[in-house]
């Protein structure tokens, strides 16, 4: 899968893994714990969860304007790693004071604003050079991989620290949810060493427009009007996507939500397979080995491999079901890693769908993918509207657990549809901007397209009210409408977006 692409990937993939799996493992467990801390409602903790996301990824449009004209990208990028690394570090401090929590958030918005959006402008640059050119969607797609592994470990760490601060050492609820907050901050100094360490392999994609490089290739000089149309086209885009985001970030708020007051939290032993790390890697294991095992023209020492980590994942499972009881209790949060692992297993699939689609000359545009993914979501969403059926209404339960719950599949059916989505929409859309921003632009576009993410993580909060008070069916056909809507607005907009690309 990395076959032709530049080292410069890998290291940069690492180095987002790293802080990935630092913001995951605070963000599965942030609602839970203002709600534990402070007794806030559904209401209260879904807005303040809507606005620190907004701040997340609307300070990125600071960031890109301070890369572009003043730091570079790679001081910038640096910078933002310490301000999280601190901005974590303020979360794991056990506290009443509500204003405390808030200036630690506004610390980790702060310093990822500075880190997101110019780390994906240097993937973005790697793939400026001619012989790269055809591998740039490719490169996103395995830079998202990089997100979802870091995203993917994150609720088990999470949920792990927490038992044990909580329930080994006796500390309260919301204290075990601030060492797991600590943690977060590992992956921070994780992320900083890989790209303090290996910085010569992407040093020289770490450039602004206005910087010669020699063995670089320059994107063609745009006329004012070529330029015009290309920011139209992403403003366009950033509009459209702000409902993606508004549906997918529910897997925070309204989603947890859903899996701590509506969901059978105790599984049989072969469901419970998936909640247990050691027991989900061993799926992993199996599955992968056959992959490795059965592929066509492999090497006879790769389908060796693969067979031994297959036989090996199948004796770690045969294990692992007779150690586990009838009924096993496990923790809401866990859901979460269900999109990530999802993304792993499916990103190199949906790489490959698009590069056989490429080799025929039938490859969707990108913003055509964006489309498609908003389908996708409305279907993933059409799902919680189902399950939602006959369930009573939040404001019905009074605070409590329902004494209705369904089965953890209609969950899990739901992220695996929208990690479907997402490898449709958020890699391609990544991909779009760095395509198509104008070279002096770069940095300040990446920062809309996160901005637009923004809106739509902080509507994400905002439409928590309407869960707390609508029946849960309404709820989510609201998101199902928003998903048909932007998918409606992509098609009829699709020749613009795809004229922008080849000005």
């Amino acid at each position: 899968m990395l076959k032709g692409h530049p080292k410069g990937l890998l290291v940069l993939f690492f180095a987002n893994m790293g802080e990935r799996f630092g913001f995951y493992t605070m963000l599965s467990v942030f609602t839970y714990y203002i709600m534990e801390n402070f007794g806030w409602d559904e209401q209260t903790a879904t807005n303040v969860y809507g606005i620190f996301l907004a701040g997340v990824y609307f300070v990125p449009l600071l960031g890109g304007l301070l890369a572009d004209r003043v730091l570079g990208y790679g001081k910038t990028i640096l910078t933002g790693l310490v301000i999280m690394t601190a901005g974590y570090a303020l979360m794991a401090i056990p506290t009443g004071n509500e204003y405390l929590v808030y200036a630690s958030l506004a610390t980790i918005a702060l310093g990822n604003g500075l880190f997101k959006g110019n780390l994906v402008v240097i993937v973005g640059n790697l793939y400026d050079q001619d012989r790269y050119a055809g591998l740039r969607d490719a490169a996103f797609n395995i830079f998202y991989m990089g997100i979802n592994i870091g995203a993917f470990f994150a609720p088990y760490a999470a949920s792990g620290v927490k038992g044990y601060f909580h329930e080994t050492l006796g500390m309260t609820l919301a204290e075990g949810y601030n060492a797991s907050f600590a943690v977060a901050g590992i992956g921070m100094i994780l992320s900083m060493l890989v790209f303090i360490l290996f910085k010569r392999h992407y040093q020289e994609a770490d450039y602004r427009s206005h910087e010669k490089k020699a063995n670089v290739a320059q994107r063609i000089e745009l006329t004012p009007k070529q330029e015009k149309d290309r920011i139209v086209a992403l403003l366009i885009v950033f509009a459209i996507v702000v409902f993606f985001w508004m549906a997918f970030h529910q897997n925070g708020a309204t989603l947890s939500l859903f899996a701590k007051n509506y969901t059978d939290l105790s599984a049989s032993r072969l469901t419970y397979l998936f909640f247990d790390l050691t027991g989900l890697l061993a799926v992993v294991s199996v599955i992968g080995g056959l992959v490795l095992a059965l592929r066509p023209k492999a090497k006879s020492s790769t389908r060796g491999i693969g067979l031994a980590l297959a036989v090996a994942g199948a004796v770690v499972v045969f294990l692992k079901l007779q150690s586990f009881s009838d009924s096993n209790p496990y923790d809401p949060e866990l859901f979460q890693a269900f999109n990530p692992v999802f993304i792993v297993f499916l990103a190199p699939v949906v790489v490959g769908f698009f590069g056989w689609l490429h080799q025929r000359g039938k490859e969707p545009s990108s913003p055509g993918k964006i489309g498609v993914g908003m389908l996708v979501t409305a279907i993933g969403f059409g799902v919680m509207m189902v399950a939602a059926q006959g369930l009573p209404s939040v404001a019905s339960l009074g605070g409590a657990r329902s004494a209705m719950v369904v089965s953890p599949y209609w969950l899990i059916s739901t992220y695996f549809t929208l990690t479907i989505a997402e490898l449709f929409l958020s890699p391609m859309g990544l991909s779009f901007v760095s395509k198509v921003a104008p070279p002096r632009l770069k940095g300040l576009m990446q920062g809309g397209w996160l901005g637009a993410t923004a809106v739509g993580n902080y509507l994400a909060g905002y439409v928590g009210r309407f869960y707390q008070s609508w029946e849960l069916w309404q709820f989510f056909l609201l998101l199902v409408a928003a998903a048909m809507t932007s998918a409606l607005a992509v098609a009829l907009v699709l020749k613009k977006l795809k004229a922008a690309t080849q000005s």
